[in-house]
């Protein structure tokens, strides 16, 4: 009870007074009070595991049960029979469905990729002066970008296979939570690590110290960790459409029909698991780290969201766009 309060940020009411005694009977009648119980005697709300780490947990008794089983050694395989690369024993091929979404994935990923050409001439310049007029610019220059990207984030989103058959209450709910984290996947699909910098549509390639230089770099060292490290897993096309989905559709506070976007998220789950299983070499490990990077993101996307709200006490007014699509209140 207390994990899933805690990780689905839920708010209860208490409809007896705030000050119920929490019996074997009273516990279901008032989650509040249950709650407040919880905090009482010393339950940690940052102690508890995030969801993402219990797949994580889960997949790996998974993977031990497997290797326990009898018979589970593999043969070896005469790879001159054929030319193409032979299955691997034990692992269930793609089936079509799977193919078929990866390919739609792909592709939409590609069509979405970057801005048009008109979009981007109307960005204003990036200036390197030291004034506090250029630093305004800086930021304006950043504000404009992005917007671009979440722009391009929301028409993903819409083709994604699964995302019309949710309510519009829904959509609207993952595409303002999902946002910012999809944006820090796309960001990391555009880190060159030669120049330890992230080079986007317009060829300009920013780094760290851009990033402070518009007031908006207080979780760039964050962010470059995260962009670093996803280019050492050398994550592909597919496994970062797939990423994408899954953290589109993942569990977020207000849904009407969560069991439903849970369904369609272990889905691309399961895909995302025989896409590995089938194009890495043996063993779990990479898909363990592949939903490690899922808790990574939300902690990106809760530091953009302290980076707005800092924002907003600077004086530093977020575009209406992106100030609807991450909430950031007036």
């Amino acid at each position: 009870f207390f994990r899933r309060s805690i990780n689905k940020n839920v708010v209860y009411q208490c409809k007896y007074g705030n000050n119920c005694e929490i019996d074997m009977y009273m516990r279901r009648k008032c989650q509040e009070c249950r709650l407040k119980k919880c905090l009482s005697i010393g339950m940690r709300p940052e102690c508890v595991v995030p969801e993402y780490q219990c797949a994580i947990k889960r997949e790996s008794k998974k993977g031990q049960r497997e290797k326990d089983k009898p018979n589970s050694t593999t043969k070896e395989v005469n790879c001159f029979d054929k030319e193409e690369k032979p299955q691997i024993p034990g692992i269930k091929p793609l089936d079509p469905s799977q193919e078929d979404v990866i390919n739609k994935l792909v592709l939409f990923q590609e069509e979405f990729e970057s801005p048009s050409e008109e979009d981007l001439k109307k960005i204003s310049t990036f200036p390197t002066g030291e004034s506090e007029e250029d630093s305004l610019r800086r930021f304006q220059h950043i504000t404009e970008i992005t917007i671009l990207t979440v722009q391009l984030i929301v028409e993903f989103s819409k083709r994604v296979p699964g995302f019309d058959t949710l309510l519009r209450e829904d959509q609207i709910t993952l595409l303002k939570a999902c946002s910012s984290e999809v944006m820090m996947l796309r960001t990391a699909r555009k880190y060159d690590s030669r120049t330890d910098s992230i080079v986007f549509a317009n060829n300009q390639p920013y780094t760290r110290e851009n990033y402070r230089s518009a007031s908006v770099g207080d979780s760039a060292d964050a962010l470059f960790n995260f962009c670093r490290r996803m280019c050492m897993m050398k994550v592909d096309n597919a496994e970062y459409a797939l990423l994408t989905a899954i953290v589109i559709f993942s569990e977020r506070p207000s849904l009407v029909e969560p069991t439903k976007v849970e369904k369609i998220q272990e889905f691309y789950l399961d895909t995302l698991r025989a896409y590995i299983e089938n194009h890495r070499p043996p063993g779990r490990s990479y898909f363990a780290k592949l939903l490690a990077v899922l808790t990574e993101l939300r902690t990106l996307g809760n530091m953009n969201s302290e980076m707005c709200f800092s924002l907003k006490v600077q004086n530093k007014k977020l575009p209406p766009f992106l100030a609807e699509i991450w909430d950031v209140l007036e």
